[in-house]
């Protein structure tokens, strides 16, 4: 648990009334920490933490063998010489939202699609492309308006295949070009008054539902995760979640 001294006071005009710390539901969630009137430290809770895998994938997990059709297509296909996918592993983007008990992570890897061979005239092309992942990680306890730090992506495994391919039954067109596996570790956590050992949580209504569905933050949109108590990403890092949809006040 990260802590900054800084002091939470107010009058002591009503240390009479009975330390609601005591009567709540849990430990953080339901503490109304507005209602004592002692000094206390803003300091973070870890929620929960954990790794998390996530998988990207450019086209359809299908490849269509040797026959007559497949002839025809490539008979079609006769100015392209292959068609292959780069992918900018140093660029991964990452979004996060959370829900109750949960972790939504929504992101993509940049990439180029790029066509070996002739088409409508043009030759070589190499199209930006970005090939999204998506990922639900149980939470307990976590409530919207709780904050995320993620540790920069790493790449366990990767299979990048051309489209038209030679083996030994003769050619075949591959329409799973790109697969990759992500994994990251998330780290959620909540900012909350620490007195005598309790930690009350600063918004005490924080996981009441709201009667609308929450909007999922895009990737097309990411900012760098920052919390009162946290470090900002660095910028040379591909850059780690953030929760702007969430954030506590």
């Amino acid at each position: 648990m990260s802590q900054r001294r800084n002091y939470y006071h107010a009058s002591n005009s009503h240390h009479h009334k009975q330390d609601r710390c005591g009567r709540c539901h849990n430990d953080f969630d339901r503490c109304n920490c507005k209602e004592h009137h002692e000094q206390g430290a803003l300091v973070e809770k870890v929620v929960c933490s954990q790794d998390v895998q996530k998988t990207a994938e450019f086209l359809l997990p299908a490849a269509v063998g040797p026959n007559p059709l497949l002839d025809l297509v490539l008979d079609l296909l006769a100015g392209i010489v292959n068609v292959r996918v780069t992918p900018d592993f140093s660029n991964i983007q990452s979004e996060i939202t959370v829900i109750k008990d949960q972790v939504i992570n929504f992101g993509y890897i940049p990439a180029t699609l790029d066509v070996e061979g002739t088409i409508l005239g043009i030759v070589d092309i190499s199209l930006p492309i970005q090939i999204f992942f998506q990922e639900h990680t149980d939470c307990p306890g976590a409530c919207p308006g709780d904050q995320v730090i993620e540790t920069p992506p790493v790449v366990d495994a990767v299979l990048n295949e051309p489209l038209i391919a030679t083996g030994p039954n003769g050619t075949s067109l591959n329409l799973l070009l790109f697969k990759a596996v992500i994994r990251t570790h998330i780290t959620v956590i909540r900012q909350g008054i620490e007195r005598n050992g309790k930690i009350c949580d600063l918004d005490s209504r924080r996981c009441d539902p709201t009667g609308a569905p929450i909007a999922i933050n895009s990737p097309l949109n990411t900012t760098a995760n920052t919390t009162a108590l946290g470090s900002a990403a660095t910028p040379s890092s591909p850059a780690p979640a953030s929760n702007p949809g969430n954030t506590t006040q």
